[in-house]
């Protein structure tokens, strides 16, 4: 899943080197809010290897770096919103959510909603990239979903650049232990989303009988 990162890796360094601070910014604004298009581990350690080759220096990439990861994060929660919740009350039957499953998102978040943001942002995968859709959707106050934000994603990011910076002849093995740890994120949310349909299913066969 991530065998093509060492080879995408050399193009991103060059790319983003000629483009400077407002390429580390608008890559990390771009890796929040596509979601996927932009992936932060391939990202996050180029700007780390431009550090490491002096053509950038790491307290300018972090500001900028965490600028763009919060502004991204932020547009993602304002579009799910804005526009998530009417989506899903609206065609979420054609996903199997039910104003049940949104009512149970919202009494999650209500509960639990500032350590699912700022935990959620440590999860080294694309799992993290999600994390301010449910946020939006169960409507999660701006200053919770705002400082959270903040503070969670900081860790990993620091991670990734670090990485970038003292990877040298590890970045296969480093590669190599990012592609486990994300079958094993892919793995664990196919098992939910199953038991999520079985749920759903059996929920309805009773409300028949």
């Amino acid at each position: 899943m991530f065998g093509f990162l060492s080879t995408s890796l050399d193009k991103a360094v060059v790319f983003l080197g000629a483009l400077g601070y407002a390429g580390v910014f608008w890559a990390s604004f771009l890796d929040r809010l596509t979601v996927f298009l932009t992936p932060a581990e391939i990202v996050l350690p180029a700007f780390g290897i431009l550090i490491s080759q002096e053509k950038l220096s790491f307290w300018p990439v972090m500001i900028w770096l965490t600028a763009g990861n919060f502004l991204g994060n932020l547009g993602l929660y304002f579009i799910f919103l804005k526009g998530g919740r009417l989506f899903l009350e609206k065609y979420g039957k054609y996903f199997l959510i039910t104003k049940h499953e949104l009512n149970h998102l919202d009494k999650w978040f209500a509960k639990y909603g500032d350590k699912i943001v700022f935990w959620g942002y440590f999860i080294p995968s694309s799992g993290r990239s999600i994390v301010p859709i449910p946020a939006g959707i169960s409507r999660m106050s701006l200053s919770k979903f705002s400082l959270y934000t903040f503070l969670g994603s900081m860790p990993l990011n620091f991670l990734y650049v670090y990485i970038g910076i003292r990877a040298g002849d590890n970045l296969d093995r480093i590669f190599s232990f990012l592609d486990k740890f994300n079958y094993v994120f892919v793995v664990v949310l196919i098992v939910l989303v199953i038991w999520h349909v079985y749920c759903h299913g059996a929920k309805k066969h009773l409300t028949h009988e």
